[in-house]
């Protein structure tokens, strides 16, 4: 888990590195209009206040337990979390997209007299978004048509000590996903704009059903920056291995949440 601190904490130093590069780039280029640029870029950092609901089983347990988080349980329990997005478009309309969310839980308890048992979990969850796209301008708006993939990345970690003697187990799971969707910008006013996004993949390829749904809008707070709001909702359906083996895993949930985040385009 050590690992993973220290490679997410290098990813969101990078990202807010990138704002400030971008505020200097935009001071030194002056000069040109944004006609002139080939590429648009697009820095957000966000907050995703989350639910998780559905169900999960793991290893020879002979069936599945219920899966319900709350924003709460995760803010209590969280260690380390971030969530970052960025977007580069071509003035001919291809682009890219790359979104990566994560959040590093840990509880402890401790039982029996004096404290002498003492077990702890830890949960990390990672996912990454990245899309190719073609934005197609509509007579009022755009649509953005994507394509890509959608990886999950989970770790768990369980250790129980009873009084000297220590026992420690952990487990990797991680799949990528499939994904095809489409996203639609439509102006509402002079600062304001209304966007909605759908996307669906898996296909049994390693999800068998995946899905999210995407409805919001945004405010320019100028005109490199930008408020979004929005509220999601992901669902996803992941099996492996036998059942009543070591291997098996399921992962059947929906996430959904309001999101805040502050975007810097340039």
């Amino acid at each position: 888990m050590e690992i993973m601190k220290i490679r997410n904490i290098a990813l969101l130093t990078v990202m807010v590195l990138g704002l400030g590069f971008a505020s200097m780039s935009n001071a030194v280029a002056q000069t040109s209009t944004s006609e002139d640029s080939e590429w648009s870029f697009d820095v957000q950092l966000y907050l995703l206040v989350l639910w998780i609901q559905g169900d999960s089983q793991m290893g020879p347990l002979p069936k599945a337990f219920d899966v319900d988080v709350t924003p709460h349980d995760i803010f209590s329990n969280l260690d380390l979390g971030g969530m970052a997005h960025f977007e580069a478009h071509r003035n001919r309309g291809w682009g890219v997209w790359l979104d990566y969310a994560f959040m590093d839980l840990s509880k402890k308890a401790s039982f029996g007299e004096g404290g002498m048992i003492e077990n702890q979990l830890g949960v990390y969850q990672g996912v990454m978004e990245a899309f190719a796209m073609y934005r197609m301008p509509l007579e009022k708006g755009y649509m953005d048509y994507f394509g890509g993939v959608r990886w999950w990345h989970n770790d768990f970690d369980y250790s129980i000590s009873i009084i000297d003697n220590t026992r420690k187990t952990s487990r990797t799971i991680d799949w990528c996903d499939p994904i095809i969707g489409l996203r639609w910008t439509q102006p509402l006013s002079e600062r304001w704009d209304f966007r909605a996004r759908a996307d669906i993949g898996g296909f049994s390829m390693a999800s068998d059903f995946t899905s999210a749904i995407v409805v919001g809008a945004m405010y320019d707070l100028s005109e490199n920056w930008q408020l979004d709001m929005r509220f999601k909702s992901m669902w996803v359906n992941y099996d492996e291995g036998t059942r009543g083996n070591r291997d098996r895993f399921t992962y059947k949930t929906v996430n959904y949440g309001p999101i805040l985040g502050v975007s810097y385009k340039f």
